[in-house]
């Protein structure tokens, strides 16, 4: 969708969004009790009764959204017909299902009462439908009629859902990826046709797997294959981190965690998919009523300039008229005498002959004309007028009337014309007026827009667990399976050193040498790093054991006969061990004149920030830790921290803070 002049816009959830908003909505409002339901522009609203005081209903948009709404909408005081009929079935009744059909664009809500079942199925896809039924998919109503070669939306029909385009990605097997992709021109239109999940999430399969979009997908290893299945599965094991994505100031795209084709992207962050979808499809919907209302006024706009410019050109030719008639008007008062000495002569001349021999006598040439007819120009029988070139200007006179009468005629035009001035400029002054209280306007439009303050361009290091350590060399971890592998496939150089925690699980760590020594207390840091990252910190470890390697004792081929884990290295090797205490210490680390804060090993931070915050595995509620971070940290910033990704950089699991 194209709006915000011109800025592509999201308008619609995906399968994946929707997966991930029902599963809040499940928690949410399952088990609620529906109150009344209204529709406004094309959008339902269900009242629900919920423990929440905060929520205030679901809106369903057909063909879009679905997500609690924790604002006020206007109802009607009239509701039209469907959600009349949606009431007489569903109010009262209890949601006790929430379901999505595999990752289609489709939400099925079971509503009971008593001994009856309903079914109200949401299809968020195309233009949408909304279709209330049975419990046995027998239609009662559909929102609209509609028919295709092989389904049918009408009463009395058996609900049945659209013919699948291409695979689920859900649950695609790496075998059955290539059969179907194989086939297509290239990589992001396979997976966008052949997996059903549109252009944004096929680009971002792409951008994951390190493979530009338009490759062939011919052209394609079994190396990429891997890779492309490794993205896909990064994709449903992704941290929620709810954020709406601006551009220029503008929202143009809500997502449910981050996505790396929008890295770099100025974004706000929820606590939850469905705030975030409630606030951004407001704000879509502020915009667009609001340029559409723009898009008024400057029509508006330019049909008043046209006016306008149109007032001033008729100003320009009644001044050059009041000019021009003073001008001839005072050439026949000054050349009177002359003037009725023709008249007199042109008119003896027609009664005593004919018009024709005035005719004669002017088509002479200059030399042969008699000296009383050389300022005629033309004469008009049919009008009684005569057209004479004075030394001035040129004339034309009536023929009946005298010089005198001529001139009054032309003094009394220039009079009129000197009137029609004075409410041309009030005409002129009142659209200029008119222009200033649109632009006016305009400027309370664009003034009531949500514009984010500009955020800091983020460092590539920042999509991974990092610190810098006392010794101001970058320590970088894996937060995921695809951030592990990248940290030691995409980044971890020769001269560099690889540390993992002697568990299951932990995060592939790696110091960046930048072709420094490195000391012991970097390496210290970085298993400290290693360990506090770990599910030691869960399982309240005080001690941990870390070991560290070369990147060459690192590898990914596993000895004859035995099995690497998905995400697995080989280490070769002596392998060189730590034990380390599990304790984090949090501050602010400036880069490029901005302070950001920072999590990893007390000595480092301590290196870095004035400001030293120590935490180690306890009992408080991980987000509760971050609150309080947040507000010592903020204490002494003049910015907001964003709590997101505060927590994000903690230890995995409850902790407490060490006076």
């Amino acid at each position: 969708m194209k709006n915000f002049q011109g800025l592509t816009m999201k308008k619609a959830m995906s399968g994946l969004d929707i997966k991930i908003c029902l599963e809040e909505l499940k928690e949410k409002i399952g088990g609620s009790w529906v109150g009344k339901i209204y529709e406004f522009d094309g959008t339902f609203l269900i009242r629900l009764n919920t423990s929440d005081r905060d929520v205030r209903g679901l809106i369903i948009e057909p063909g879009n959204r679905i997500h609690i709404t924790y604002m006020k909408h206007p109802t009607p005081q009239r509701p039209p017909s469907f959600p009349m009929l949606l009431r007489k079935y569903l109010s009262n009744t209890k949601l006790v299902g929430i379901n999505q059909p595999d990752l289609e664009r489709v939400v099925e809500l079971k509503f009971e009462k008593k001994d009856e079942s309903y079914l109200l199925m949401a299809e968020l896809f195309g233009e949408g439908n909304l279709i209330l039924s049975k419990e046995d998919g027998e239609i009662i109503q559909p929102y609209k009629d509609k028919i295709w070669k092989d389904r049918k939306i009408k009463s009395g029909k058996k609900y049945s859902l659209p013919p699948r385009k291409g695979e689920s990605i859900s649950s695609i097997s790496k075998s059955k990826l290539k059969s179907i992709l194989e086939e297509s021109p290239d990589l992001v239109r396979g997976l966008a046709r052949n997996l059903s999940i549109g252009g944004e999430l096929a680009e971002e399969i792409c951008e994951r797997s390190d493979i530009e979009k338009d490759t062939a997908t011919k052209k394609l290893t079994d190396r990429n294959y891997e890779e492309i299945f490794l993205s896909i599965e990064s994709l449903f094991e992704s941290e929620i981190s709810p954020r709406i994505v601006y551009e220029d100031g503008k929202p143009t795209n809500v997502t449910p965690f981050p996505l790396r084709i929008l890295e770099g992207s100025e974004f706000e962050s929820f606590e939850s998919f469905n705030k975030a979808l409630d606030e951004y499809f407001r704000k879509i919907s502020k915009k667009v009523a609001e340029e559409e209302k723009e898009g008024k006024l400057e029509r508006k706009k330019d049909r008043i300039k046209a006016r306008l410019e149109e007032q001033k050109e008729n100003l320009r030719e009644i001044e050059k008229k009041i000019k021009t008639t003073k001008e001839k008007a005072d050439a026949i008062s000054k050349h009177h005498k002359t003037i009725d000495i023709i008249l007199d002569r042109t008119n003896k001349l027609r009664k005593s002959e004919s018009w024709g021999s005035v005719r004669e006598e002017i088509q002479k040439s200059e030399n042969s004309k008699k000296r009383w007819a050389k300022p005629i120009k033309s004469i008009s029988p049919e009008t009684g007028k005569i057209k004479l070139k004075l030394p001035e200007t040129t004339v034309e006179l009536d023929l009946r009337k005298s010089a005198f009468n001529n001139a009054s005629k032309f003094y009394e035009r220039n009079k009129k014309l000197k009137s029609k001035v004075k409410g041309a400029k009030k005409a002129i002054k009142k659209t200029e007026k008119e222009l200033q209280e649109l632009e006016e306007e305009k400027i309370k439009i664009e003034s009531r827009s949500h514009v984010p303050k500009k955020r800091r361009q983020r460092k590539w290091f920042e999509r991974f667990k990092w610190f810098y350590s006392s010794q101001n060399l970058l320590v970088i971890a894996g937060r995921d399976s695809t951030t592990n592998k990248e940290a030691v496939e995409k980044h971890m150089d020769p001269k560099d050193r690889y540390l993992h925690a002697d568990l299951k699980g932990a995060p592939h760590t790696i110091i960046k040498s930048e072709g420094e020594k490195i000391t012991d207390q970097t390496t210290e840091e970085a298993a400290r790093f290693s360990a506090i990252h770990s599910r030691a910190w869960k399982e309240g470890l005080a001690n941990v054991e870390v070991y560290w390697v070369n990147p060459d004792q690192v590898s990914k081929e596993a000895p004859s006969g035995e099995y690497l884990p998905k995400g697995g290295y080989m280490i070769k090797g002596k392998r060189n061990y730590l034990t380390v205490p599990l304790e984090a210490a949090i501050g602010l680390k400036e880069i490029d004149s901005y302070e950001v804060p920072m999590c990893g090993p007390p000595t480092a931070i301590n290196a870095h920030s004035e400001i030293l915050m120590r935490i180690k595995p306890g009992s408080t509620k991980k987000s509760e830790i971050a609150d309080k971070i947040k507000e010592e940290l903020e204490n002494n910033l003049d910015r907001e921290i964003n709590l997101d990704r505060l927590m994000q950089m903690l230890p995995p699991g409850p902790a407490m803070i060490i006076n």
